[in-house]
């Protein structure tokens, strides 16, 4: 009887209008839309899928907004077509301004108005705030959410949607991009409020950024700390999150084993109201080590590679295992499924569909 076999045995023993006052949340995130809140890097394949879905697919509308990046750097028909490109779908409409009055226009937001899903993209948080904040552009990105929408954005375009903005030091003349080193900036530590109580940080690992937050949690104790890894985002629906393709660091004001933070790794999913990890109790952890997608117009399948141990096992136990199963699963950042035996060579593991939150059960074998 090989190792998992062991394991196995031992187990087995749209659209409608909301109030206009969208500020006033009966949920922490959004109540009926969703948030994608990536920390910079590289967009895994995993992020952008699920954003699409969670639009509605490739035929949705979408916005994308460069503003945060500095004017030698936004060409708009560039980020059109490099954001049809790189996401897959078909609609794309380009905002970008420094002029606070065309913000709070009619005729600019109206591509808002339609929209299914918003992409902010990185750069400087403090050109959002200077161009966008308490204009219609916020207003409408906030009606977007209240019928449904999605919200995404990288880097400053993650940061921008916390309560409290970090790292929001304007430009001087000697500086035009700001000192993105002070985190609480005089007249710059307002964000768009899109998960409140918030403070949200990003680029944590590949800047050395851990404890960045730990000043912010300090002064405010009534806001959550969210630090993001690199190409690792979290997703946003009311009271709770989960995380994919990295690490997130969780600043809540207290000591973790001699640490002012602790770490959620891909899968796992934090409760925002309580404040805690959501802990699963299946018996096994199944870790994608590689994973190859094929999808048909009736099906999905996702073949390749896994580690499979039991959940209170110590390191080096788990066996290496080559597995296929009906869902879409990614292999970015170590994602761990919860796992129970299903009989011989078979395991349901918990897995989320692209375009929702909700858990269910899904048959693999090995």
């Amino acid at each position: 009887m090989n190792y998992v076999a062991a394991i196995v045995f031992g187990v087995l023993t749209l659209f409608s209008m909301a109030p206009a006052d969208h500020n006033r949340a009966n949920t922490i995130g959004p109540e009926k839309g969703w948030l994608v809140i990536q920390g910079g890097g590289a967009l895994t394949h995993e992020v952008k899928d699920r954003f699409v879905a969670l639009a509605g697919g490739p035929n949705a509308e979408f916005v994308v907004i460069p503003t945060a990046n500095s004017d030698d750097q936004v060409d708009v028909e560039r980020t059109r077509l490099g954001f049809m490109q790189g996401f897959g779908v078909r609609s794309v409409t380009v905002l970008h301004t420094r002029d606070r009055a065309r913000a709070d226009s009619a005729s600019f937001v109206e591509a808002l108005r339609h929209a299914n899903g918003v992409w902010i993209d990185g750069g400087r948080q403090w050109r959002l705030v200077d161009a966008y904040l308490d204009t219609a552009v916020e207003k409408e990105i906030k009606a977007l959410l209240a019928r449904g929408g999605v919200v995404g954005g990288g880097s400053a375009g993650a940061t921008i949607q916390g309560s409290f903005l970090v790292r929001g030091a304007a430009g001087t003349p000697s500086n035009p991009d700001g000192d993105n080193r002070i985190m609480m900036a005089p007249g710059y530590t307002t964000g768009f409020g899109l998960l409140t109580s918030s403070a949200i940080d990003q680029h944590v690992d590949a800047r050395k950024r851990e404890a960045d937050l730990d000043p912010v949690i300090a002064k405010h104790p009534d806001l959550l700390g969210i630090g993001i890894n690199q190409s690792a985002a979290i997703v946003v629906h009311g009271d709770s999150f989960f995380v994919v393709g990295g690490q997130v660091l969780i600043h809540d004001g207290k000591m973790h084993n001699n640490s002012s933070y602790y770490s959620l790794s891909s899968g796992q999913a934090f409760d925002l109201k309580k404040r805690t990890m959501i802990e699963e109790d299946s018996p096994l952890l199944f870790t994608i080590l590689s994973a190859d997608r094929q999808a048909s117009a009736s099906a999905v399948k996702t073949t390749g590679t896994a580690s499979l141990g039991a959940r209170k096992s110590t390191p080096g136990q788990a066996q290496q295992i080559t597995y296929e199963c009906a869902a879409n699963l990614y292999s970015i950042g170590g994602t761990t499924y919860a796992a129970r035996p299903d009989g011989p060579n078979r395991l349901q593991i918990r897995v989320r569909d692209l375009n929702t939150d909700k858990l269910h059960d899904c048959l693999c074998t090995y």
